[in-house]
């Protein structure tokens, strides 16, 4: 082979490793060493939900175990308990069960009940004005009265009264009952007059208003009302409504049961709470005790009205007498309550207030939707 075809080769061969080297694929890069991954953080426990407190209380109503106050009070404490998810737990006893009854509201000002329902006309050996709370002879109809209470100025009137003690009344609270029986009595009446000399069982302003028609009201609990009336202690009595007094046996100490609005139109019983332990309740436990207190309101009423209808055709088919008071009766009464309330009004400029408060109400009231 000549020169020049050896260095020819040379060449070509040189230009062929050149092409090989230009096709062959990149070399991948030395892979990096990888970073060690972060040491994971131990979770934080959640933090303990707190502990809900329970509030234990005990109360009493001021009536006993067969009557209708009772029950509903046992069903405000029921409904509160269960509404309130167990965080309010209320024991409720019978009147008389821990503290004297008629006495529940000094037992709520000393803490030695926690709760109660009574009656306001129970407390007018403290307040002159408490009977007219309860009720006032002439007065409006029962859900009347109510409004005035919760609307119309009468619970602010009510905290007044009791101001520097340590009770709290709930404003929506209580126990609202019809009218109830003006009498039961051995005597017929006939015409005005006919109550003059009877001695009879009676209480709040009803009873002062009978002695100033000349009967002697004699004032005792009423588990003593049927010996006292076999024994002649007593000619006559008002007591409450026909359930009440036909649960009790009354219908064999009284051949005559008058009926009439004019003594008692309503029976207002307010529940109250010693002030601490009230402050001492979250708000939704508040509100919880208002709201199951204003339904009960209306409850207890309804039902109570449906079993006075009932209870009045047992008295008939006892063999009561069962009449409506006469109109003679029914106005020398009338005359009798507004005279009261005059001197109510001209002696305790307290009373005065509240007298033109409520009778203001019942003027707008029954001035503004007149019955024909």
């Amino acid at each position: 082979m000549s020169k020049k075809s050896v260095w020819t080769l040379i060449g070509a061969l040189a230009i062929v490793s050149l092409l090989i080297v230009g096709c062959a694929p990149e070399a991948e890069p030395a892979p990096e060493e990888e970073a060690p991954a972060p040491e994971e953080e131990e979770e934080e426990a959640a933090p303990a939900a707190p502990t809900e407190e329970v509030f234990e209380w005990v109360g009493q109503s001021h009536a006993g175990g067969i009557t209708q106050q009772h029950a509903s009070l046992k069903r405000v404490g029921e409904q509160i308990e269960a509404a309130s998810g167990g965080r309010l737990k209320m024991v409720v006893e019978v009147g008389g069960g821990i503290a004297p009854a008629s006495k529940e509201f000094d037992a709520v000002d000393s803490g030695v009940l926690d709760f109660a329902v009574t009656c306001y006309m129970y407390w007018m050996d403290k307040f002159p004005t408490a009977g007219m709370m309860t009720m006032v002879s002439g007065g409006m109809s029962p859900m009347e009265a109510l409004i005035w209470f919760r609307e119309g100025g009468g619970a602010e009137f009510a905290d007044e009264m009791i101001a520097g003690y340590d009770v709290h009344i709930v404003r929506d609270g209580g126990w609202m009952g019809p009218p109830e029986i003006f009498l039961q009595t051995n005597k017929e009446l006939k015409k005005a007059g006919d109550l003059k000399g009877l001695k009879i069982r009676g209480a709040g302003d009803g009873a002062e208003i009978l002695g100033m028609l000349g009967a002697g009201p004699v004032m005792m609990p009423a588990g003593e009302i049927f010996e006292s009336m076999h024994r002649g202690v007593i000619d006559a009595f008002e007591c409450a409504s026909p359930t009440l007094n036909w649960d009790l046996g009354l219908n064999e100490v009284g051949d005559y049961l008058w009926l009439s609005g004019a003594r008692q139109p309503y029976e207002y019983n307010p529940f109250i709470v010693n002030a601490a332990r009230w402050a001492e309740l979250p708000d939704d436990l508040k509100v919880i005790v208002s709201e199951v207190n204003q339904a009960e309101t209306i409850r207890a009423y309804s039902e109570l009205l449906r079993l006075d209808l009932e209870a009045l055709d047992h008295f008939r088919d006892y063999g009561t007498d069962v009449r409506r008071l006469p109109d003679a009766l029914v106005e020398e009464y009338g005359v009798a309550a507004a005279e009261f309330y005059a001197n109510k009004a001209a002696d305790d400029p307290f009373a005065a207030e509240i007298l033109a408060s409520y009778f203001g109400f019942q003027e707008q009231i029954q001035g503004t939707w007149a019955k024909p």
